[in-house]
């Protein structure tokens, strides 16, 4: 069996990924993916500590997405944040120590990057204005994306909200605009001495290279169908996935490989499952005689009696969605908009 494998992170010889919105670990080699988390709410954004020992993510225990740890082994995960706001997580700082993640947590529109210590306590906001993304060198230059969302979603988007990276070289706080060329950016990566970015200026989402100053443009990546999206490095290796695989390129081999993920579940959320149908109601219609009503629930149509008989669903069971499902005036037959043949029709 596969997955649909997204959001990855790399330490070591460790990947964590999200699935079925839940966390999987598997080695960088590839082979038997585990479960982590098994939780009520959706996880994502995992960030493995560059020690590999813990890992936080984003979690929907109790509302919108907040700031989880657990040990990177799997375990009891521990709520640091209650914002109320969505959260993604960045990273870690360079001292292993304090969590970065973006969010708009008392803010109307934009996220801005906060810092919080992996024990807890009162998150910092970051003085660099909105950012979604941010990272350090080892001589204390940080680069910033701002509006850097995933390309995938709009591709070769060139407007006005299009990803824009920020650099400091020396880490005294005076920013510049880092365009290497025309295109919609997303998570820039320092390692050593040359920021790394995704970008799809010549078609397709793919991994780039250039020095702080803006020159010396090199591909990394070849994907020519998926885009890469969510990279994530540990300094020596770069992980991001790619339609619905990982990928891991090794940054001093210069080589791509595909991580062969043996995905094993049950895959519960595929599996039937009863919902209360008044919560899902869209709308309903009673028989011209009144003896029977026509219910639309989930995009699917079906009748019932008032007091006796069974439910019954009409139309395509699966792969077909409707609406304005009316009796006729015979009483007996029901006139419905369906797109089973790919387009919505009478």
């Amino acid at each position: 069996m596969s997955g649909y494998y997204r959001s990855p992170t790399i330490c070591q010889n460790t990947i964590v990924f999200v699935c079925e919105d839940d966390l999987w670990t598997v080695p960088v080699e590839g082979g038997v993916a585990r479960r982590l988390t098994s939780n009520l709410g959706a996880a994502g954004s995992p960030r493995l500590s560059p020690d590999g020992e813990h890992l936080a993510f984003a979690g929907r225990e109790e509302g919108p997405s907040e700031v989880y740890i657990m040990p990177a082994l799997g375990g009891e995960a521990k709520r640091l944040t209650y914002q109320g706001s969505n959260v993604s997580i960045v990273g870690w700082n360079t001292d292993g120590k304090h969590i970065l993640y973006s969010s708009g947590a008392g803010l109307a529109f934009d996220p801005w990057i906060w810092k919080l210590s992996s024990e807890g306590g009162e998150p910092q906001r970051l003085p660099y204005g909105p950012a979604n993304h941010i990272d350090f060198s080892d001589t204390g230059g940080v680069i910033i994306g701002r509006l850097t969302r995933e390309p995938a979603r709009w591709k070769r988007y060139r407007g006005g909200t299009a990803g824009q990276l920020w650099i400091d070289t020396d880490g005294d706080g005076q920013f510049q605009p880092l365009a290497p060329v025309d295109s919609n950016f997303t998570t820039p990566m320092w390692i050593g001495e040359r920021i790394y970015f995704i970008s799809d200026h010549e078609g397709v989402g793919n991994i780039y290279s250039c020095l702080p100053s803006g020159e010396d443009v090199q591909r990394h990546t070849h994907q020519d169908t998926y885009y890469c999206r969510l990279a994530q490095t540990d300094g020596r290796r770069i992980v991001y996935h790619a339609g619905a695989d990982l990928f891991v390129y090794d940054l001093e081999k210069d080589t791509e490989n595909q991580v062969n993920v043996e995905f094993r579940s049950p895959r519960i959320q595929r599996q039937r499952k009863f919902v209360n149908a008044s919560a899902y109601l869209q709308e309903f219609d009673p028989a011209p005689d009144g003896h029977a009503l026509a219910v639309t629930v989930r995009g699917k149509p079906f009748t019932m009696a008032n007091w006796e008989g069974a439910v019954l669903q009409h139309g395509e069971r699966d792969g077909a969605r409707y609406r304005f499902t009316q009796w006729l005036n015979d009483g007996k037959r029901l006139v419905t908009i369906s797109d089973a043949a790919g387009e919505e029709a009478l």
